[in-house]
């Protein structure tokens, strides 16, 4: 029995190749452990036509739908029942756990909420012993994250993926799930409010079947949460030792022990990325980050004393964003000295606090077309045209937008980035101001 997995494409997206599709790797790799047949269908860098030629017969499918995403993804379940009547099509993702109505998706034969490792495979049983698949599955957390086996790396060319670390393609690494902050901006349903971690030793030995299977010693850290546990910390660190390895992670300014900074240098990481969001203390306080400017300025000066290159993901048009706010943020990053520096539009993703109760951060969204959910395109910048809130129109907000990108460009960036910052945005290049 042969399950097809496939990725749908981002047109809107400056580089969607340049990451594997991990959580399809995750599922197809409890499927092989299953004994089923699995194909990943990469539909990355198609366009929204030229995927069609890409769909093969399979007995199964599986969608994964992102917000942005949702739409296209509908279109290919269309056509897959189409042209290949009673095979059955079922969805997954974060779009289909965050939704509360479901009459777009009626066309799949299951829709999953929630993770769907052990439930993909459930599936396929059910289907292969010929049994009708249930339309609505949802599925609980995974409480030991340690009894999934590694993604199904062999299942994709991961020679095809742009993301580098230190010069060097990279493989992504997740090694925890949910997350227990509250941002107004952020969907928490799909891996939940508490978090839950795989052991170091079962990342330790993940990291070391990549050096040994693929030879790469390069790594994206996934985690939300990589640096927020200091004692997880120190014995990925000691446990690392000897490998030689180089990667990247995400941190919270609520880390401020240079010590763990230093650590984290030694043991090969080459940049650390800080979701600031605004150099706003007003916006800050709206978004429930529950981080300061101050603290985030500190969290910045440490880490690059530590030898550490940083980067900080920066939101505008958050509900309260003003001109004001924005030159705040702009003030923020000339007084950091951030090496790189990243902006999104702010989009009420389904499921985040501020898409469920915009009354209550004085907002109106204006599109529930999810094609136009997308944060960032393009080599201005721009997202997609969502809100309106009392101080900036949807076309005001894409007019900042712009004109913030063109300030991260003159401004530049220090130590590595990703190749499409270089050759499609065109950012300064300040190492040598170092």
């Amino acid at each position: 029995m042969l399950v097809d997995l496939i990725r749908v494409p981002e047109p809107t997206c400056i580089d969607d190749m340049l990451d594997e599709p991990f959580g399809l790797l995750m599922l197809g790799a409890s499927l092989e452990k299953a004994g089923y047949e699995v194909r990943i269908t990469n539909l990355a860098g198609c366009d929204y036509e030229s995927w069609k030629s890409k769909i093969k017969p399979a007995d199964m499918y599986g969608i994964q739908l992102n917000t942005p995403t949702a739409p296209l993804g509908i279109k290919i379940a269309e056509y897959i029942k189409q042209k290949y009547p009673g095979t059955p099509v079922i969805c997954g993702g974060s779009h289909v756990s965050a939704i509360e109505d479901f009459c777009e998706l009626m066309v799949f034969d299951t829709i999953v909420m929630g993770e769907g490792d052990r439930e993909i495979v459930d599936l396929a049983t059910e289907h292969g012993a010929g049994i009708q698949l249930r339309k609505f599955v949802c599925a609980r957390h995974i409480g030991d994250l340690d009894t999934l086996p590694f993604p199904a790396r062999n299942l994709v060319d991961m020679d095809a993926f742009h993301r580098k670390v230190d010069g060097k393609r990279c493989f992504g690494i997740i090694g925890s799930r949910g997350c227990c902050f509250k941002c107004a901006f952020c969907d928490r349903t799909l891996f939940g409010e508490k978090i839950r971690y795989r052991s170091i030793d079962n990342i330790v030995a993940e990291i070391k079947h990549i050096i040994k299977e693929y030879g790469v010693r390069n790594f994206e850290m996934f985690d939300d949460m990589f640096t927020f546990h200091k004692g997880r910390v120190r014995e990925f660190v000691e446990k690392t030792k000897g490998l030689k390895i180089s990667y990247r992670c995400n941190s919270r300014s609520d880390m401020l022990d240079p010590s763990i900074y230093r650590m984290l240098r030694d043991s090969g990481c080459k940049m650390i990325c800080f979701g600031i969001e605004s150099g706003s203390q007003r916006l800050l306080n709206a978004m429930s980050k529950g981080t300061t400017v101050e603290r985030n300025h500190k969290a910045i000066s440490i880490a690059r004393q530590a030898g550490i290159t940083t980067a900080g993901y920066f939101i505008l048009g958050f509900p309260g964003e003003t001109k004001e706010t924005i030159n705040e943020t702009k003030e923020f990053i000339l007084r950091s000295g951030i090496d790189h520096a990243q902006v999104y539009t702010f989009i009420p993703l389904p499921g985040c606090d501020v898409y469920r109760n915009p009354s209550k951060y004085g907002m109106k969204i204006i599109s529930k077309d999810y094609s136009d959910y997308y944060l960032v395109t393009g080599n201005d910048g721009r997202g997609g045209k969502i809100i309106e809130t009392e101080h900036l129109s949807a076309d005001e907000l894409q007019e900042e937008v712009v004109k913030f990108r063109q300030f991260l460009k003159e401004y530049g960036s220090r130590g590595e980035v990703q190749d499409y910052y270089k050759d499609k945005l065109k950012y300064k290049d300040r190492n040598a101001a170092k």
